[in-house]
């Protein structure tokens, strides 16, 4: 290669190294690039119960479990102010989910099943759930929570002499209640779902979670098979 000198107008020619020049010339330095900046930060955990959460979230709020509408016609306003601060489980004394359905509602799909009901009533009465527990776990809603429905009769919980209608919620548990027949683990899981969701929305205490025998000593359901501890444990999680 040939350069200008800067000021002169003599030119040199320059030659390359040689080969013996190039090995004792140092090597350039070898530049390894950085190790790219460490940016992972760990997820900060966030406290949902505790002194330290930012909001009370202690407690999950359950929602309400799918549902099935049977209406029926047999139920009737609580009185004015009054508080829900009562669950009443039962078992229906009938196998059968079709027959307790037709008992619950007071209607049947045929002649005869309506004659039948209507003697049942001459005797016992009209009766009524909020609910009803089908042996698949099928949830049946038969009255609005906010209304009285007619499952409870003459009693009172804990001897206070309050009207158990007028303050509960009645859920029935399609079982013949002799003992023997067992419930489901499918109506189980549907009692896992619908009583605590009751118990929070309508602010229901545990101790207030009862069978139809705490209200009523003549009556005796639910029957003795059945696991209400079961159903306690999931309510006291919610509450």
């Amino acid at each position: 290669m040939v350069s200008r000198l800067n000021g002169s107008s003599r030119s040199r020619s320059v030659r390359p190294p040689s080969e013996v020049e190039s090995r004792r010339l140092p090597k350039p330095e070898a530049r390894v690039a950085p190790p790219p900046r460490d940016t992972f930060e760990p997820a900060r955990a966030v406290r949902t119960n505790g002194p330290d959460a930012p909001n009370d979230t202690s407690r999950v709020r359950p929602t309400k479990p799918e549902v099935v509408s049977r209406p029926t016609d047999n139920f009737n306003a609580r009185p004015p102010g009054q508080d829900i601060d009562t669950i009443v489980l039962h078992h229906t004394a009938d196998g059968d989910d079709k027959s307790s359905l037709e008992t619950l509602t007071g209607q049947s799909d045929n002649l005869l099943g309506q004659a039948y009901l209507w003697a049942k009533e001459q005797i016992k009465g009209e009766v009524s759930a909020h609910y009803t527990i089908g042996k698949d776990g099928t949830i049946y809603q038969h009255v609005d929570d906010e209304m009285r429905a007619w499952h409870a009769g003459v009693g009172s919980l804990r001897g206070d002499g309050a009207d158990v209608n007028d303050r509960s919620i009645g859920i029935e548990i399609v079982n013949e209640g002799d003992g023997q027949d067992a419930y489901t683990e499918a109506q189980y899981r549907a009692l896992e779902q619908l009583v605590p969701y009751l118990a929070s929305e309508h602010g229901v205490p545990l101790e207030n979670v009862v069978g139809h025998k705490e209200t009523n000593p003549n009556k005796v359901d639910p029957s003795p098979n059945f696991d209400f501890d079961r159903i306690l444990d999931a309510t006291r999680r919610v509450l």
